[in-house]
C-alpha cells in the first residue's frame, strides 16, 4: 500500500510521557483533520500537538459504531484520520475490530507503532528482563477477568515457565495475581515491580517481592492502570551481561580474554581506554575477609565475601562461593581466592574450557604467605598476577608450569609480552615442549617483531646437530604475521598475530557503529587483514564524542586516538580531499590519522568508503625491523631472556 493512499493511521502514544511517541505518530497527529483518542487511558498532552483547526474528540465514552462512523465521515471529507491508542496498538488494542470496518469500507490504514508500558517501566526501573543465565525470554500476558484467556494461558500455566514477566491488566486483584504466580513456581522472594500510570506526572514505581506484593499495592492504593514486571534473577548482583565479558570474542574482539591495552598517548592526542580492573577477589573467614580487603583495594578489583562479612568490608555479598563463582567466571580477567586450594578447584573445574579462554586464577592462604598460580598461568596472566600477589602481601610466589620452573620464557608468554595474539592457540603445548626438548624451531618473522636476534649460524648449527637434525629440517615453525592465515596453514605451525594494524577513521555526523564496524570487517577481509592485529583506531579530535566511533573501539576492545587538527594538517597522504577540509579544516581524516598514530609506519589501504564512513588501514612500524632476518632461522640457541 502507498503511503498516499493511507486514509487512517492507528498511531501508539506510548504510556503516558509526550516525549515517548515516536516522532512519526506526533508528526500524523500534528497534519490530521480528525485526532481520536481514548482520554482515560491518553493523556491530552500527546493530542495537544494537533492542528488549531483539527477536531480532537475524547472516544472514552463512545462505541465501535461511533467511532467508525466519525472516522467515515472525516474520510469522505477528504480528511486525514489519526486514531491514537495507549501503548502499542497491536498489544491488548481493539485495533483488529475497528481494522475490519475500514477495510470492509474500502478505507486503507496504516498502524504506528508505540512503546509499550511494559518497555517504559522496565525503563523507568532500571531494570532488565534478560539476565545471562537466570532467564532470556519474555511473557506479556494478563490475567483472566472480563475478558477471559485461554487455559493453556491461565497466569499459573505461563508462570510454569520461570521466566521474566509483564502483566497487564491485573491490578484489581493482587491477591490472585501473588496466588496463581505463585502456584506456577515463582518463589516468595522473587523481585516484582509495580508501575503505576507509567510515563504520566503521578507515575510510581514500586518495588516489592511476591511476598509482599499484595500487601505494597493495597497501601499504595493502586487499582488500575499499573502493571506488575516479575523478574527472576534480579536480586543477584552478579547477573551481568556477557556482552562485554572478555571471552565474548568475534572477528576484532581478542579471543584470549585481553582488554584494550595501555597506549602510550603522545602530547597531541587524546585516547580512550577501558580502565576497568578486570579483578575479582574472594574471602572466606574473617583473617581472609582482611586479606582480600587489602588486595582488592591494591589491584583495584570488585571484593566478594560472605553476607556476614561484606557490610563491614563494603564488600558483594555471596551465600555459596560455589554458585557466585559460577556467574562470575567469565566476567572478570583474573580471579584471586583467599582460600583452601581445595574449595577453589571445585568451584572452578566445572567451568575450565581452554587455556585460551579461562581467566587467570591465583589462590593464597589466609596469612597472605603462598601465592599459588593455580589456573591460565601464562595466556591468562595467573603466574604474574601470583607474583604482584605475592609481592603486595610479602609472601611466596608458588609457579609450576613446566617453562618457567625450567628457567625459559614460553612462546605464549614471548607472545604476551610482544603484544600479540595467537591464532591458533592448541598448538602452544607442542612448541613449549619443543623448547623443552630443546627441538630447533624455524621461525618466519620477516619485520623482526618478536624482537629475536638472528641465531649465528654456527649457534643454530649446534642447536640443530644436538637434536638430531638440520636447520632446514626443523620440524615445527613459528610465523608472525598480521596477514590472514588459512587454517589449513597451521599444520606444525604456531601462528602469532601482531597488534600493529592501525584504522584511520572519518565519519558523518550520527554514523553508526555497526556501519564503521561493518566497514573495517569487510576491508581487512577484501585485503586480507587479520582482524587479531588490529592495535587501535584514529581520527580527527572533532569526533572523540562521536557515539558511532566509540562504540566501535569498545566492540572491537581496541584504544580510540583522537588528535587535533593541527596535528593531522601536515602528514602527507594519498588522497587529499578539498570537501574534506572545507568540513574539518583538514585536506584528510582516515589516512592522516592513520598513518600519524602508525608512527612512521606505512599506508596499506588508502581510503576507502562506505555510505557515511572512510577507512584507511596504516601498518605500524617494528622497532627491531632493522635486524630483522631476511630468512628463516632456528631459534632458540639460548633460552629466551637468559
Amino acid at each position: 500500500m502507498t503511503e498516499d493512499r493511507v486514509q487512517v493511521y492507528f498511531v501508539g502514544a506510548g504510556p503516558g510521557d509526550p516525549e515517548l511517541i515516536t516522532v512519526r505518530g506526533r508528526q500524523v497527529i500534528r497534519e490530521a483533520d480528525l485526532v481520536l483518542y481514548a482520554g482515560s487511558l491518553v493523556p491530552p498532552e500527546i493530542v495537544a500537538c494537533g492542528r488549531p483547526d483539527a477536531r480532537v474528540v475524547d472516544s472514552s465514552s463512545m462505541t465501535l459504531k461511533e467511532t467508525h462512523s466519525l472516522i467515515c465521515d472525516a474520510v469522505r471529507a477528504g480528511g486525514l484520520v489519526a486514531r491514537v491508542h495507549t501503548g502499542d496498538p497491536s498489544l491488548y488494542g481493539a485495533m483488529r475490530e475497528q481494522m475490519a470496518l475500514l477495510e470492509r469500507d474500502g478505507i486503507a490504514c496504516r498502524v504506528i507503532p508505540g512503546v509499550t508500558s511494559a518497555f517504559a517501566a522496565a525503563a523507568a526501573a532500571g531494570v532488565s528482563f534478560t539476565l545471562p543465565e537466570k532467564t532470556q525470554s519474555l511473557i506479556l500476558t494478563r490475567m483472566a477477568g472480563r475478558t477471559p484467556v485461554p487455559d493453556r494461558e491461565q497466569l499459573k500455566e505461563m508462570a510454569r515457565h520461570r521466566a521474566s514477566m509483564a502483566v497487564y491488566l491485573s491490578a484489581g486483584d493482587p491477591e490472585r495475581l501473588v496466588s496463581e504466580l505463585r502456584l506456577g513456581g515463582y518463589p516468595g522472594r522473587t523481585p516484582v515491580i509495580a508501575a503505576y500510570r507509567v510515563g504520566w506526572p503521578e507515575e510510581r514505581i514500586v518495588r516489592a517481592t511476591l511476598d509482599t506484593l499484595s500487601e505494597i499495592v493495597a497501601r499504595e492504593k493502586i487499582t488500575r492502570q499499573a502493571i506488575f514486571l516479575v523478574l527472576p534473577g534480579q536480586d543477584d548482583e552478579t547477573a551481568f551481561s556477557r556482552l562485554y565479558s572478555p571471552d565474548f570474542h568475534h572477528g576484532f574482539r581478542k579471543k584470549n580474554g585481553r582488554s584494550p591495552r595501555e597506549a602510550k598517548t603522545p602530547p597531541d592526542e587524546t585516547a580512550v581506554q577501558d580502565r576497568k580492573s578486570g579483578t575479582a577477589v574472594y574471602g572466606l573467614t574473617p583473617q581472609g575477609a582482611r586479606t582480600a580487603a587489602t588486595l582488592a583495594r591494591a589491584l583495584k578489583g570488585d571484593l566478594f565475601l560472605p553476607e556476614a562479612l561484606a557490610l563491614r568490608h563494603r564488600a558483594l555479598p555471596f551465600r555459596a562461593l560455589l554458585e557466585t563463582v559460577a556467574q562470575t567466571f567469565d566476567r572478570y580477567e583474573s580471579h584471586v581466592f583467599v582460600a583452601a586450594a581445595g574449595i577453589v578447584v571445585r568451584a572452578v573445574a566445572p567451568l575450565i574450557r581452554s587455556k585460551d579462554l579461562d581467566p587467570a586464577v591465583v589462590v593464597l592462604d589466609s596469612e597472605g604467605r603462598f601465592a599459588v598460580s593455580l589456573l591460565s598461568g601464562h595466556m591468562g596472566g595467573a603466574n604474574r598476577l601470583a607474583l604482584e600477589v605475592a609481592r603486595l602481601t610479602g609472601g611466596e610466589p608458588v609457579i609450576t608450569t613446566a617453562t618457567d620452573t625450567a628457567g625459559l620464557t614460553g612462546w605464549d608468554l614471548l607472545a604476551a609480552d610482544r603484544d600479540m595474539a595467537i591464532a591458533n592457540p592448541e598448538a602452544v603445548k607442542t612448541f613449549n615442549m619443543a623448547l623443552l626438548s630443546k627441538e630447533p624451531v624455524s621461525v618466519l618473522d620477516p619485520e623482526n617483531r618478536l624482537g629475536l636476534k638472528s641465531a649465528p649460524e654456527t649457534g643454530a648449527t649446534e642447536a640443530a646437530r644436538a637434536a638430531g637434525t638440520s636447520v632446514s629440517e626443523a620440524r615445527l615453525s613459528v610465523i608472525v604475521t598480521w596477514e590472514s592465515i588459512p587454517e589449513a596453514a597451521f599444520t606444525d605451525s604456531l601462528v602469532l598475530h601482531p597488534r600493529c594494524l592501525v584504522a584511520g577513521v572519518g565519519c558523518n555526523l550520527g554514523t553508526s557503529s555497526r556501519e564503521i564496524l561493518d566497514l573495517i570487517e569487510s576491508t581487512f577481509l577484501r585485503h586480507g587483514l587479520s582482524p587479531a592485529s588490529l592495535s587501535s583506531l584514529a581520527t580527527i579530535e572533532a569526533k572523540q564524542n562521536e557515539p558511532g566511533i566509540l562504540e566501535a573501539a569498545e566492540s572491537l576492545g581496541v584504544v580510540a586516538t583522537f588528535y587535533p587538527a593541527d596535528a593531522l594538517r601536515y602528514v602527507p597522504v594519498p588522497n587529499p580531499s578539498g570537501t574534506v577540509k572545507r568540513h574539518m579544516g583538514v585536506e584528510s581524516v582516515c589516512e592522516a590519522a592513520a598513518l600519524k598514530r602508525a608512527g612512521g609506519g606505512r599506508l596499506l589501504v588508502p581510503k576507502t568508503l562506505s555510505r557515511n564512513a572512510t577507512l584507511a588501514i596504516a601498518l605500524e612500524g617494528s622497532s627491531s625491523s632493522a635486524s630483522a632476518p631476511e630468512t628463516p632461522t632456528t631459534w632458540p640457541p639460548q633460552p629466551f631472556g637468559h
